[in-house]
């Protein structure tokens, strides 16, 4: 029997939608990890608002087509609705998904390690500051900062969609596979309405 512990690294994020940036991310981590969990956030603890969840793990489906190489497992996590599905009035903090992740995986036989990735936004002192539990995640899990390398924000590309932006202005900011799914369902477009 093989005891040798697995390496997963959990990616966070509104993914809404998922961008070039998270791409990079992934990119720099998955060398280090057997693999790589993509968790949507389902109730963002900062009051973020959000596409519907279920579109978000499609644009995630969508978007993990462009790896193809990869050296490393990539999954959709969706353990975040479950959560929220047992505490409806409560957040999804980071700290409370990582002590989910560990019991679901301390179930199991397999040896785990857990990091969180951690990508620029959050790396930020400010930021990382507000994250409930800070200092216990620190303690507890491995943190995994990666590098700015590709400087897309989600939020950019809502207004670009909202201000009626067509694909081209849209290139090397999406994967194709997303851009494509985004036109086809007029998601974040009809942002122009309101």
């Amino acid at each position: 029997m093989d005891h040798k512990t697995k390496h997963i690294g959990v990616f966070g994020s509104a993914f809404n939608p998922p961008t070039q940036g998270h791409a990079s991310v992934i990119e720099q981590a998955a060398t280090d990890f057997d693999q790589i969990l993509l968790v949507p956030s389902a109730a963002h603890a900062f009051d973020k608002e959000m596409l519907d969840f279920a579109e978000r793990v499609t644009l995630l489906e969508k978007f993990i087509l462009q790896f193809t190489n990869l050296s490393c497992q990539l999954s959709i996590c969706s353990i975040e609705m479950e959560m929220l599905k047992q505490q409806p009035d409560k957040p999804v903090f980071t700290y409370d998904l990582l002590n989910k992740l560990d019991e679901k995986y301390q179930a199991s036989s397999q040896s785990v390690q857990l990091s969180f990735i951690l990508g620029p936004d959050n790396m930020a002192p400010e930021t990382w500051q507000k994250f409930y539990r800070a200092d216990e995640i620190k303690q507890r899990w491995v943190l995994y900062p990666v590098q700015e390398k590709r400087t897309v924000r989600s939020t950019k590309v809502r207004s670009l969609l909202a201000a009626g932006a067509d694909k081209s202005e849209l290139a090397g900011l999406l994967s194709p596979e997303v851009t494509d799914y985004i036109f086809e369902t007029g998601l974040y477009q009809s942002l122009q309405a309101q």
